[in-house]
């Protein structure tokens, strides 16, 4: 299943990389959020920043998808990667549960917008599971999807207190 999103932001792509990337903004995501987001790992290698966060929905899965998995929620590790060159993240999806039969991976880049900038975030996820792995699919889309939703609104408040 196809993930693209994008989001507007009044502000030139090397200030939403500030944004994205700043200690302080990362601790207002966590407030109210409904995935608790753990960061247990982050390295600055020059060119490349590698982070490995950990998410726990408080959403649970359906009942079906939940029987099927073994667990009640979808808590996965995801690894990003950020070219500063380039200025593109590549992200992928480890989950906790499935494995081997969930595959989740896809890029974000910030591209310059007249007024500002344009985030855009695509990618595919694809579950590998008879007869609920579309169900699963929606629902990791829609996790993915509203994270993004609120990271934008983060964002946008953001650039609203500091300019």
């Amino acid at each position: 299943m196809k993930i693209d999103a994008r989001h507007t932001f009044p502000c030139a792509p090397e200030r939403l990389w500030e944004i994205y990337w700043d200690p302080a903004f990362e601790d207002r995501l966590r407030q109210g959020s409904t995935v608790q987001r753990e960061v247990l790992e982050h390295r600055d290698e020059g060119d490349v920043i590698y982070r490995r966060v950990r998410n726990t929905p408080q959403r649970e899965l359906p009942a079906a998808a939940a029987a099927i998995v073994g667990a009640k929620k979808l808590v996965y590790e995801q690894e990003t990667r950020w070219d500063k060159k380039r200025g593109l993240v590549q992200w992928q999806v480890v989950p906790s549960v499935l494995p081997g039969k969930l595959d989740a991976k896809g890029q974000l880049r910030v591209e310059p917008a007249p007024g500002g900038c344009v985030m855009v975030i695509d990618g595919n996820i694809d579950v590998h599971v008879r007869f609920v792995g579309g169900q699963i699919e929606k629902a990791v889309v829609a996790e993915v999807e509203k994270s993004y939703d609120r990271l934008a609104a983060e964002i946008r408040r953001w650039i609203a207190d500091h300019g």
